[in-house]
């Protein structure tokens, strides 16, 4: 190679390292100001640091220590796919390896294999990274590029809070510049969701030759369908986006030291938030995907299988032994719990000069069985609501039963389920205040909560998830 471009090569890689002092100064010699950021991002990037701040901080000793440094070989993958900054790759794919169901896709190309956040931080701000480069030294809009998702639910997750933290301080036309590939291996609820308006989608993830092949827990000795050939397909025809609201969850949950404050987490979410028990007879369509290899259902599986690495270190939380984390497995568990929440109000009843998202206040105090909250709209609705839906399941007690010559007493506990839509707002506290609750926010566990708070719609301009799809054709 020629002394040039091998002094391209050179830089090129550096680049890639975000912490490398010769990077800093080869940037502060040779980039020009990005223009791709407004003054008017700068002058609000001091309300977001205070939210950003908050999902890249991790306030317990044990969550620093688990947060690793992305591995080298990340870095090597990322440099074979994003080779000049005048021209961008059409597609490139994440994979979560850290099961086998993710090694099923190591022949992909273009790949990234990634095993822990830190490895997902890197490959998307270096994508990022690429993308800002490109608009640096070229006039034109950069075409954009399909980042593939291989992984479940709450590898999906972990993906969109860096995409959050990254677009906050970019401008509007960004939202356009990546469209996310959904590749589901696991349980997965927004694929399903996707598959139930997106016919050739369902066709190529949603069959039973694809669930049977991932629902495995070990790798079978042969593959009977061809893998690649079903991506390649998605990666050459997803050329429609769907944008998926984002919403937001506040956690405050408690140190590790009684000497310590509370710690409080914004995360973003677009799928399920639940607490405590989740029976299968109960679930919904959002919540029934034991078929795709992960178990959403707090009842059998605390944590999905891939969601430790990526889970664990977002959460900020020290691991839990094993005790605690079947504390919730009983059937006959409930919780008692206050949930307070603001029902949505359409323009229509709204008064001139009234504050948005201002609706109805109502309380729930009761023992639950389960509670879950859904950002997807249900029976393939196409067109999303500006809220969220509440299914609870309670735990009531019967009037008491006298019976002659015995002292009163009360029959067997029922159950109720019942569910809330026109959610806008949300507060869950326990009814006691030593009592802990344990949050899964799209497949991610979160540990040790003291209350928790839900509102419908990011707060910053990236209030959307563009999700990359063949079209708008039910299954039949």
């Amino acid at each position: 190679a020629c002394a040039p471009c091998l002094c391209q090569r050179v830089a090129g890689f550096l680049h890639l390292f975000p912490f490398d002092p010769l990077r800093s100064k080869a940037e502060n010699r040779l980039q020009r100001r990005p223009r791709s950021t407004s003054m008017k991002d700068r002058q609000n990037s001091k309300a977001q640091s205070d939210r950003t701040s908050s999902m890249e901080s991790e306030c317990s000793p044990d969550s620093r220590l688990i947060a690793q440094v992305p591995r080298k070989s990340v870095y090597d993958q990322l440099n074979q796919i994003l080779i000049s900054d005048e021209r961008l790759p059409e597609s490139i794919i994440l994979i979560n390896t850290m099961e086998w169901q993710g090694q099923v896709g190591d022949f992909l190309t273009p790949i990234v294999s990634t095993c822990s956040a830190a490895d997902v931080q890197a490959a998307f701000n270096t994508i990022v990274t690429r993308i800002q480069r490109f608009c640096n030294c070229n006039a034109q809009t950069p075409p954009t590029m399909k980042v593939a998702v291989a992984g479940d639910q709450s590898y999906l997750s972990t993906i969109l809070r860096f995409f959050v933290e990254q677009l906050a301080n970019k401008t509007p036309d960004w939202l356009s510049y990546i469209r996310f590939l959904v590749i589901p291996i696991g349980s997965h609820p927004l694929a399903k969701y996707v598959a139930s308006f997106d016919s050739r989608f369902n066709s190529i993830f949603m069959d039973t030759a694809w669930r049977e092949l991932f629902c495995r827990t070990e790798r079978p000795a042969s593959d009977n369908i061809d893998v690649a050939g079903r991506v390649v397909q998605y990666l050459a025809g997803a050329n429609v986006s769907h944008q998926f609201p984002i919403s937001e969850a506040m956690l405050t949950y408690k140190q590790k030291s009684p000497d310590e404050d509370s710690c409080q987490k914004f995360v973003p979410f677009i799928g399920v938030v639940k607490v405590g028990i989740v029976e299968q007879s109960l679930s919904t369509s959002v919540d029934s995907d034991d078929a795709m290899g992960g178990n959403t259902s707090i009842l059998s599986s605390p944590t999905p299988p891939t969601a430790g690495p990526y889970g664990k270190e977002i959460g900020g939380t020290p691991p839990q032994s094993p005790s605690v984390s079947t504390a919730l497995s009983g059937a006959g568990e409930v919780m008692g719990l206050q949930v307070d929440y603001w029902t949505w109000q359409g323009p229509e009843k709204k008064k001139e000069g009234e504050k948005r998202d201002v609706g109805l206040k109502n309380t729930l105090k009761s023992n639950f069985r389960s509670l879950q909250v859904s950002r997807l709209p249900c029976g393939g609705e196409l067109t999303p609501p500006p809220s969220m839906a509440m299914t609870v399941v309670t735990k009531e007690k019967n009037k008491k039963v006298i019976f002659l010559s015995k002292k009163p007493k009360e029959k067997e506990l029922d159950s109720k389920s019942q569910v809330i839509d026109g959610i806008s707002r949300l507060i869950c506290t326990a009814k006691h205040q030593h009592t802990m609750l344990r949050v899964t926010i799209d497949g991610v566990e979160w540990n040790d909560v003291k209350f928790f708070q839900l509102a419908a719609q990011w707060p910053t301009h990236v209030k959307h998830f563009p999700v990359g799809i063949f079209g708008y054709t039910k299954p039949v």
